[in-house]
């Protein structure tokens, strides 16, 4: 028998991909096979760090004594949902006649880790290879194989993703648990959930602490001796309105019909240039204000049309550029778009036009390239219509690039009139350029209209015809969208004070392009935060939340040293060792800081606010409250799965004989249980090792 090739997919989808390019496979349960490969997948992770009563039934309860939880090895269990799988890739990379193994997973560190962590769990030693690829059509997926490289090469990004892995594990596992024990509400805490949770709880505060002011602007129409007309209005050095209506009209009176004359006439043609290809995290700001998308569906429609369409590159990605050689397959693409009605006319402007160097630039690709639409070509109609509106942005931001830039001329003019400074901003657009191909969302802002002012010389008189005072109040920050929140988690490092902390998040932010549409439908579930239309709003929860974490959990910081650090374990430049002590005494010290604060009274139940505590559950102690069908605990998000069922062998638990169960751990003998067959019962309730038993004595 021949040797084989054992290749590891991240998912079913692409090992269906990579088995259909490679060519006359056999299908199995959990796998394809031909006569020199096997194709597998794993089904996202597969292997997970095991959870801490995993290391010692102790920590099944929740208590601040035993915090915090520091395992001496990590250890690794199979996840018991995908437990089938799991055994299939094992069964497979133990067979006699593989000898090699290629790690298929995305290309990035999260898919570094899912392989990894299923090659220390199975115990497999043999070699393995790395395919990386940033798009999934024929063509790619043969250049792959054709340039497939040592795993060891990829060593340091795989130290770096583990490094993250635990170190996300200790710091949530530990001030989740002890913020929660401390609040007896369950409290999930994490590093880039937390923060971004204070970004949108600090904007509340923010617009509710913001007290409204009045003012006034003055405006005056000035007219030339040929009865042309414009507006100005009145500014000086340090301000263009009045808080004291009194002021605008003192100057008001001033300059009525009086003279004026131009002191300064600024005219330049203004160039813009088409924006940078998509990455991620600029897709779904696009798609939520031209859409109302939400980041997780942009992601979901994207990576249909990446994985089962084929007709975009591969979406988690955080670069907006180009690499030489890709650009290479320029033409492919765009012969790909030639003859559909909506991209025709765009592809004949092209014509044999390159891309500008401005959207290639081999230092700024990291794991991947930009956001663009593949070679093959799109069967609009079989599209559904959010596929269809995703694919289309990601096309015309594509084809934008080749156009010329969007002219407008641009006219800045000062008169002045009795001493009084008055300002004319005027936009014209000359050539729309690349905007007859994508045209932006942008928000307009108040002095943003466009002005046509006529011919006007430096020096010349003109009269004033008309004043107007305009009454207007001063407005609070705005509520984050979806979009403005991804802004701020791209580019959280401005939030820092610390030179070497914002370099360290100039490429990364708050979380990754992958991650965070992720952390915001987490804080939606927990219910730290809620949609108002297209806004989102904390709740009295997250508010309360923020307020009990310390400021090294909920600042950018404390990501931004972390992200720094892992950068230098991916060059060499830091082992993982020394990274993870320092993450233990971070550890220490946030559980040193829960344990040491005062109760809070404030924090809502975790299953609903103002729900009445039952007692304290035996094997966490949290809460214990009133469900629908059960008397369970309120850590059951955390995995606590402590239950009193309402009806019990036919018989109804009244709320009473809950909580006596709880305070003293057991009930006295209750009649009126039934057994399977039918006969009645008496019996007592106990509680023992946190489950409920009968007691017949």
């Amino acid at each position: 028998m021949g040797k084989k090739v054992l290749i590891i997919a991240e998912k079913p989808s692409v090992a269906r991909d990579l088995a259909r390019v490679l060519g006359k496979f056999n299908r199995c349960d959990g796998y394809f096979e031909n006569e020199q490969y096997i194709v597998t997948w794993a089904l996202g992770h597969l292997v997970t760090l095991v959870e801490p009563e995993d290391y010692d039934p102790i920590y099944k309860k929740w208590l601040i004594k035993t915090l915090p939880i520091i395992p001496d090895k990590f250890w690794l269990k199979a996840n018991s949902s995908t437990l089938k799988q799991y055994k299939t890739i094992k069964k497979l990379a133990n067979r006699s006649d593989v000898e090699q193994l290629i790690n298929a997973c995305d290309a990035g560190r999260e898919g570094e880790l899912i392989f990894r962590y299923i090659y220390r769990s199975i115990g497999c030693k043999k070699n393995f290879k790395r395919l990386w690829l940033s798009e999934t059509t024929t063509e790619a997926v043969i250049k792959g194989f054709q340039s497939l490289r040592p795993g060891h090469e990829f060593d340091r990004l795989g130290y770096a993703a583990e490094a993250r892995s635990r170190a996300d594990w200790l710091i949530g596992i530990n001030a989740t648990r002890a913020f929660s024990v401390r609040h007896a509400s369950l409290l999930s805490v994490g590093r880039v959930q937390t923060p971004t949770l204070a970004i949108i709880v600090n904007r509340e505060r923010e617009i509710r602490n913001f007290v409204v002011e009045d003012y006034w602007e003055l405006f005056c129409t000035f007219q030339k001796e040929n009865g042309q007309k414009y507006m100005g209005k009145w500014f000086n050095l340090e301000q263009e309105h009045f808080f004291k209506l009194k002021e605008a009209m003192a100057i008001k009176n001033k300059v009525e019909e009086q003279h004026a004359n131009i002191v300064s006439i600024d005219q330049k043609d203004i160039l813009e240039k088409a924006p940078l290809l998509f990455n991620l995290n600029d897709l779904q700001k696009e798609a939520n204000k031209k859409f109302g998308f939400s980041a997780a569906k942009t992601l979901a429609v994207a990576q249909v049309l990446y994985e089962t369409k084929k007709l975009i590159t591969y979406p988690r990605t955080d670069s907006r550029y180009l690499t030489n050689e890709l650009s290479k397959t320029i033409p492919q693409r765009l012969r790909a778009l030639a003859g559909l009605d909506e991209y025709s006319w765009f592809i004949s402007f092209i014509g044999k036009n390159n891309l500008s160097k401005r959207y290639i630039n081999n230092s700024k690709v990291t794991d991947h390239t930009a956001l663009i639409p593949t070679n093959v070509k799109p069967k609009l109609e079989s599209l559904s219509s959010d596929e269809y509106k995703i694919y289309d942005m990601v096309v015309r931001r594509f084809l934008a690039a080749f156009f010329p830039p969007a002219r407008y001329e641009q006219t800045r003019v000062v008169t002045e009139a009795a001493e009084e400074t008055f300002i004319t901003r005027g936009r014209v657009e000359l050539d729309k350029g690349w905007k007859v191909v994508y045209e932006p969302v942008q928000e307009i802002k108040e002095n943003d209209s466009e002005v046509i002012v006529p011919s006007l010389k430096k020096g010349e008189t003109l009269q004033v015809v008309e004043t107007e005072i305009q009454e207007k109040k001063t407005r609070p920050p705005k509520r984050f969208t979806e979009a403005g929140l991804l802004t701020v988690m791209e580019g959280a490092g401005r939030l820092l004070d610390d030179a070497d902390l914002k370099e360290a998040m100039r490429g990364s932010g708050l979380g990754t392009p992958a991650t965070r549409a992720a952390i915001i439908e987490r804080l939606l579930k927990v219910k730290y935060i809620e949609r108002k239309k297209r806004t989102l709003v904390p709740t009295s929860k997250g508010e309360t939340l923020i307020d009990l974490v310390p400021e090294l959990i909920k600042s950018p910081e404390m990501t931004a040293r972390w992200e720094k650090a892992l950068a230098d374990i991916e060059e060499g430049n830091l082992e993982p060792g020394k990274f993870m002590d320092g993450i233990i005494e971070q550890t220490k010290k946030v559980v040193d800081l829960a344990r040491k604060q005062e109760t809070s009274t404030q924090v809502g139940n975790s299953a609903a606010s103002n729900v009445e505590s039952l007692g304290k559950c035996p094997l966490c102690g949290m809460a214990v409250v009133e469900y629908q069908r059960s008397y369970g605990c309120s850590g059951f998000r955390q995995g606590c799965q402590f239950v009193i069922w309402k009806k019990i062998a036919g018989k109804k638990i009244t709320i009473n004989q809950a909580r006596i169960l709880l305070e003293k751990g057991n009930t006295k003998k209750l009649k009126g249980f039934s057994s399977k067959s039918g006969k009645k019962f008496e019996a007592a309730l106990v509680l023992k090792d946190g489950k409920v038993v009968f007691d017949f004595k």
